[in-house]
């Protein structure tokens, strides 16, 4: 059974020339899939958010399905949700579990809980001098994608990160104009052989097992799909741990992109 204390928590370090100096060391935590439900009750709701601020991340990043299937879940998620922080904020997305059990409800309540809607949006997130931009697209399966507000005002040399729940949308991209795509939704494929195969027909992308998990590198652009942290269905995982993913931007050219 999925329990907090068996998140994974993924490390990655991500080497731009895009990226200013003055966000050099800048850390994203990225959360997705968490599903509050019966399976994932709010005691652990709460014990993830105390996990996450003890990462002590600049910015926090969340990939959306935040409920499974009751709309009672919704509020009470986001009042738990409501006390993670970071110095640049925290922003999110909704997925598709979130917009048909009820999207109105659920952007009401990230908004009272101060967090900021990725949906077809954009944000500049300054310091020293220099500016990094933050966007999202709303869900694939269940809304419209707009990404104009995302690269409005942006030059193809500004750093941006996308936040979108569902990873398909990353083959829709324009060429090397995102630099880092986070998203969930596959759920690692949630019971898999080595974290490396899930049985196609039960993976929710067109694109298979090239989504399944991890860090994918499209062109200019890397994709870094979460396992997330619940589950649907029966609530049990098999190669396909739960994960908060820390992702560090670095401006020093001479490193390399790895993960561990």
């Amino acid at each position: 059974m999925t329990r907090v204390e068996k998140i994974t928590l993924r490390k990655y370090r991500m080497v731009s020339q895009d990226l200013p100096a003055a966000f050099d060391g800048t850390t994203v935590a990225f959360l997705s899939d968490i599903h509050h439900s019966r399976s994932f009750p709010l005691g652990r709701v709460k014990e993830l958010v105390a996990l996450t601020n003890g990462l002590h991340a600049d910015l926090v990043l969340l990939g959306g399905d935040y409920v499974s299937h009751s709309r009672a879940h919704i509020p009470s998620f986001f009042r738990e949700a409501a006390a993670l922080t970071a110095p640049f904020g925290v922003y999110g997305v909704l997925g598709n579990h979130d917009r048909n059990t009820d999207a109105e409800l659920s952007e009401q309540c990230m908004r009272q809980a101060g967090i900021r809607s990725l949906d077809n949006q954009g944000y500049w997130l300054e310091k020293g001098g220099a500016r990094i931009r933050v966007g999202g697209v709303a869900d694939l399966t269940t809304a419209t994608q707009d990404l104009s507000p995302m690269l409005a005002e942006t030059r193809p040399n500004d750093f941006m990160i996308l936040v979108s729940h569902h990873p398909d949308y990353a083959e829709q991209l324009p060429f090397s104009l995102i630099d880092l795509m986070l998203c969930g939704h596959t759920h690692g494929g949630q019971v898999s052989l080595l974290g490396k195969w899930a049985p196609t027909g039960f993976m929710p992308s067109r694109f298979k097992l090239k989504y399944l998990t991890g860090v994918i590198k499209n062109a200019g652009t890397t994709v870094i799909v979460s396992n997330g942290i619940g589950t649907v269905g029966p609530p049990v995982r098999i190669w396909a741990a739960p994960q908060i993913w820390l992702i560090t931007l670095c401006a020093d050219r001479r490193r390399t992109n790895r993960s561990f």
